[in-house]
């Protein structure tokens, strides 16, 4: 597993997460020695530290020479965690505070073209990203819900949704994994997800007698190939799932065939949940 990119993925610039790398790696060091260890240009290194400094991830200790230290691993998630929620909520609120104008603007420049047309895919990363397109799909959906997934480890972040879309009357289906294809973790997360289904949502659920080569989220298929949205990722056992891309479709004929594997999945392998 390659931390240095682990970060750059949490929102670090290189360098940055060069110099944390070597930091958490050979501990408490001067700017000199984390130069060397990093990489990183010491022209540069000290305005690097500075900055990581700054997002609470490093500690700096006022002694002759200045020494850094990086905080424990506990606290180094946490803390890009926290600034990761605190940038998105500055973002927000920035857009918020110009939506109008901005919009106002856009109208003015948007010139439709005469032909319309949509991509058969759009391609974006799996996780937050994928999981913010999904929780639009499940407010967007009219009359039905297909969900295929591992153990729906996401639930607990998209569960307002679901329910809202339950409250419209929209029929829900959900096959997860079969037992027999997970490991002891995985059958414990999915334990406790189904006991919070069973809970919260009236949906049907059943489990997949086979593994799973796609999993994501069907809405409003049509077998006319007239309406519908998709969001799949395929599976990928040798790829770390944070590195994965998920594809979103709206091409009804291309989510009409989703529906039909989901349809003989559901039908042929799967089978209902035993109490």
């Amino acid at each position: 597993m390659d931390i240095e990119k682990i970060f750059e993925e949490f929102g670090l610039s290189l360098y940055q997460a060069k110099v944390l790398a070597a930091l958490i790696q050979y501990g408490e060091a001067k700017a000199s020695d984390i130069s060397q260890l990093s990489g990183v240009p010491r022209a540069k290194v000290y305005f690097i530290l500075d900055q990581l400094v700054n997002l609470g991830l490093v500690d700096k200790k006022l002694e002759r020479p200045i020494r850094y230290k990086s905080k424990s691993p506990e606290d180094v998630v946490e803390r890009l965690k926290y600034n990761i929620g605190i940038e998105y909520k500055n973002r927000l609120k920035k857009i918020e505070g110009i939506e109008c104008e901005f919009i106002d603007l856009l109208k003015e420049l948007y010139k439709p073209s005469e032909i319309e047309s949509k991509e058969l895919i759009k391609v974006i990363r799996v996780g937050e990203p994928s999981e913010r397109e999904t929780r639009l799909m499940y407010l967007g959906a009219e009359k039905e819900i297909d969900i295929l997934s591992k153990v729906f480890e996401y639930y607990h972040r998209v569960r307002k949704e679901l329910i809202d879309a339950l409250d419209r009357d929209v029929e829900i289906r959900i096959i997860l994994l079969g037992k027999e294809f997970l490991s002891g973790y995985s059958k414990k997360v999915q334990e406790e997800i189904l006991k919070s289904l069973k809970k919260d949502v009236k949906a049907k659920i059943r489990l997949s007698k086979t593994v799973l080569p796609l999993r994501g989220t069907i809405i409003d298929p049509s077998y006319e190939y007239k309406t519908g949205k998709a969001i799949f990722v395929v599976e990928d056992p040798k790829t770390p799932l944070y590195l994965r891309d998920a594809a979103i479709t709206e091409n009804p004929s291309l989510v009409a065939g989703m529906k039909k594997y989901f349809d003989l999945i559901w039908k042929y392998e799967s089978e209902r949940l035993t109490e």
